[in-house]
């Protein structure tokens, strides 16, 4: 005997939160390569080539511009996940912004992706 719900009852919903929470990808270590090119290592296990000169050319102003110099940019810190330069975060990229724009969980690990 099929049963069907009662319209004042609830049909189960799917916690989405968890498997949101299983698809997060975070930035786990980097590398400098040359240039503005940084290897990101993602903790999906992936590693893809990030090019941050259009990126800095577009966003970095100001007091900010001595992050052009290729000793300061070399010194980046990752923590929490994303990316940044400066003690105070002066220049962050989030990565949550590279995957709303880019393919980053693509099979090809030696992508270079440029951030416009």
């Amino acid at each position: 005997m099929a049963t069907s719900l009662h319209p004042q009852q609830k049909s189960k919903q799917r916690n989405y939160s968890t498997e949101a929470e299983e698809k997060k990808v975070d930035v786990e270590n980097a590398e400098y390569l040359r240039d503005f090119q940084i290897r990101l290592y993602l903790s999906n296990g992936k590693s893809k080539v990030v090019d941050f000169l259009p990126f800095f050319s577009k966003h970095v102003k100001g007091e900010y511009l001595k992050y052009f110099s290729p000793e300061r940019f070399k010194k980046f810190i990752v923590k929490h996940g994303n990316i940044y330069w400066g003690r105070n975060e002066d220049v962050i990229f989030p990565l949550h912004l590279l995957l709303q724009n880019h393919n980053v969980v693509s099979e090809k690990d030696e992508e270079v992706l440029y951030v416009i």
